[in-house]
């Protein structure tokens, strides 16, 4: 391939914002928000995080969980796949997928307690002789044993094994693995899309939701959060969940960092959120290309890292927040950029 052809594949995989994409300096006012009824009112019961200027400001947790040493050159392998620079993805475990993972823990359990435990019975039978405890069995010992091998030991080394390879990424071993659409945020569109069944339940302009923090008590007595995009026009019975790699036990404040993330992430007029999991999708996203062109950024300042080093940094950047407020000033999407940022940006939509 000669150089340029090479130029016109990197042309040809930088993405394109369209109109409707979401810009925080130049959007039109929204509509006032309809009279709640008794549906909306339950829906939007939380804690409601408005819409805001954004901030370095990150959500370490859900990070960590992908270091350097797990990310291929190009960021499209399955593991990061879920966040690029074109949209966000949640998916959660299909039907199938979770009967799957209740027989390999079953198994797992196997193999660690009760099958170790009756082996040791039987080899103990082994020693005591006839006048042991085990006497009875002892007869039948062979037969006993085979099965317990052939039955129980053989089938849970299986699936475990199963397991193991499915986990080191041959994916190809469990077809009938398909977990289940459950969101998608599009930068390049600005749009949200909610699905059921895979198939789109909604789609409406990111602008158009309210960000809400819903909590709901454990049977220990503490919170489990949710943080949920509800629409803010139209009376449907869900809403869009957008926390669930971050997990459900974390302070308010964090859930606030990930939807100063979101935004960041969702503003064309704004490079990509600084994180390892977007860091191979810098460099196809037009504003980030040249905020990183202009700041002389390293290309591949997170992926050069060590697992110890990023762990390091991870913990530094948390220690570091704790002084600094999770996001910016707040912008009132009722009465249009102008309201809250003087200047407006050109922004690269798709002509």
């Amino acid at each position: 391939m000669d150089m340029n052809t090479s130029q016109d594949q990197g042309v040809k995989d930088i993405s394109h914002y369209q109109d409707t994409a979401y810009n925080s300096q130049d959007f039109p006012p929204q509509k006032p928000r309809p009279e709640k009824g008794f549906l909306r009112r339950m829906m939007s019961s939380g804690k409601h995080f408005s819409f805001s200027e954004t901030t370095d400001s990150i959500t370490v947790y859900g990070l960590d969980d992908l270091t350097p040493s797990k990310v291929t050159e190009g960021g499209k392998n399955s593991k990061q796949s879920y966040w690029n620079e074109m949209s966000l993805n949640g998916e959660s475990l299909s039907g199938w997928s979770q009967l799957y993972f209740l027989i390999v823990a079953i198994a797992k359990m196997c193999l660690m307690l009760a099958l170790p435990l009756l082996y040791a019975i039987f080899l103990l039978g082994l020693f005591i002789g006839k006048s042991g405890v085990v006497a009875g069995w002892h007869r039948e010992y062979a037969d006993i044993f085979l099965g317990l091998t052939l039955y129980a030991t053989l089938p849970c080394l299986l699936i475990y094994v199963h397991f193991l390879l499915l986990n080191a990424g041959y994916f190809f071993v469990a077809p009938f693995l398909k977990s289940k659409r459950v969101f998608e945020l599009n930068r390049t569109t600005g749009m949200v899309t909610l699905f059921k069944k895979n198939k789109p339940f909604f789609t409406h302009p990111f602008i158009e939701f309210d960000c809400v923090l819903m909590s709901s008590p454990t049977q220990q007595g503490f919170l489990n959060y949710s943080l949920t995009l509800i629409h803010r026009y139209r009376d449907y019975s869900v809403g869009v969940p957008i926390s669930g790699s971050m997990g459900a036990n974390h302070k308010v404040i964090e859930y606030l960092r990930f939807w100063n993330m979101v935004q960041r992430y969702m503003d064309i007029s704004l490079p990509l959120p600084d994180i390892l999991v977007l860091e191979p999708a810098r460099q196809r996203d037009p504003t980030t290309i040249a905020y990183d062109k202009e700041h002389n950024r390293n290309p591949r300042y997170w992926r050069d890292m060590t697992d110890d080093e990023f762990k390091q940094k991870m913990d530094e950047i948390e220690k570091a927040q704790k002084n600094t407020p999770a996001t910016g000033e707040p912008i009132d999407i009722f009465k249009g950029p102008d309201s809250t940022i003087g200047k407006k940006h050109k922004s690269n939509k798709k002509k």
